[in-house]
């Protein structure tokens, strides 16, 4: 399957669409048909400008309907839109979001009960993120909380420090690979943290600063939703697909789970993104290769075994109690024996 089938999945053309940042790659382009309000950072005839020296085709880029730069999406798309979308489209868009619980609220107003986001995001494993840590919920709670619509000096910081590359290239996938190599000198670094600015006057400088593998982003979505901050739930997930996986994400489900049971959840994708995280870790130190994980067969032998050796030890133990107690008289005896030497 490839990726616009995943992003189409049970989509079809007589639904209306958002398809934000779409660029140079539409993924539901007006021209062969589907009803997209087409939503990016800059006008047609600019962003054929900018990827003018790309290498890439910019007839395809689409007309754009709205330029969307600052404030809630919904309060810049027409208000007629409000509540009547399908679907959202966005592919490689959140991770460069400032308040990403801000985002999921503003899609919630613009999509019609039941409709759908349907996400494209790097899997920090495979790209120029790899070194960088995964994101929290409290990482999107405190951005929320602060109210950031530029990004912080952490995320410049930890961009220009910790972006790699392999073999010059910023994304690989899940293949063989040399060490990835970092791309600035810290000097660089250095001089964010002296010259970061993030009042409305300066510039916007544009970074990553979400960085998720497919458990960490499925954690997320779900205690934000349990936390009652987005009405957001995952519907489909799948990848990684080279450097990216997918997600659709329906609007309006209820939690499934009890207080019992959301702790069990939790754990579970906790504890999938720390597999994930060895997976990495064996793929960029190990050989290349992703280490095979134990099933859960291997973990109960293991267990067997533990628990096993563990009742001989108390076996040993309780004999060896009983002769220290049966042989303590003897020895008191042959202690007073050889006194009398």
């Amino acid at each position: 399957m490839d990726r616009m089938t995943r992003m189409l999945w049970t989509v079809d053309q007589s639904q209306r669409i958002i398809e934000i940042g779409a660029g140079y790659n539409p993924i539901a382009p007006k021209s062969k048909g589907w009803q997209t309000h087409v939503v990016d950072h800059a006008s047609r005839n600019d962003l054929q400008v900018k990827y003018s020296t790309a290498g890439v085709d910019t007839q395809m880029i689409e007309e754009v309907d709205t330029i969307w730069r600052s404030g809630p999406l919904h309060e810049s798309v027409p208000p007629a839109l409000l509540g009547k979308i399908d679907s959202i489209i966005a592919s490689h868009v959140l991770e460069h979001i400032p308040d990403l619980i801000g985002f999921f609220q503003s899609a919630s107003r613009l999509v019609a009960p039941g409709g759908s986001l349907r996400l494209a995001l790097p899997d920090r494993r495979y790209c120029f993120d790899c070194f960088k840590p995964w994101t929290t919920t409290g990482d999107l709670l405190d951005a929320q909380y602060r109210g950031l619509t530029r990004h912080s000096l952490k995320t410049a910081f930890d961009h220009v420090a910790y972006s790699a590359a392999v073999d010059g290239k910023p994304a690989w996938g899940p293949h063989a690979i040399s060490v990835p190599v970092l791309t600035s000198p810290f000097q660089l670094a250095a001089q964010t943290v002296t010259s970061f600015r993030d009042s409305v006057d300066q510039p916007y400088q544009d970074y990553h600063c979400w960085q998720f593998s497919p458990a960490g982003f499925e954690l997320a979505i779900l205690e934000l939703g349990e936390l009652q901050l987005t009405d957001w739930r995952v519907e489909k997930l799948e990848g990684p697909e080279n450097f990216e996986f997918f997600a659709v994400l329906r609007k309006g489900g209820a939690s499934l789970f009890d207080q019992e049971g959301l702790q069990v959840e939790r754990r579970r994708l906790l504890v999938l993104q720390l597999k994930e995280a060895r997976e990495q870790i064996d793929f960029i130190i190990g050989t290349g290769k992703r280490a095979p994980a134990p099933t859960d067969d291997r973990y109960q032998e293991l267990a067997d075994a533990l628990a096993e050796q563990n009742n001989r030890l108390r076996d040993m133990a309780e004999t060896l109690a009983w002769l220290r107690a049966v042989l303590s008289p003897i020895r008191r005896v042959w202690r007073t024996l050889r006194g009398l030497r």
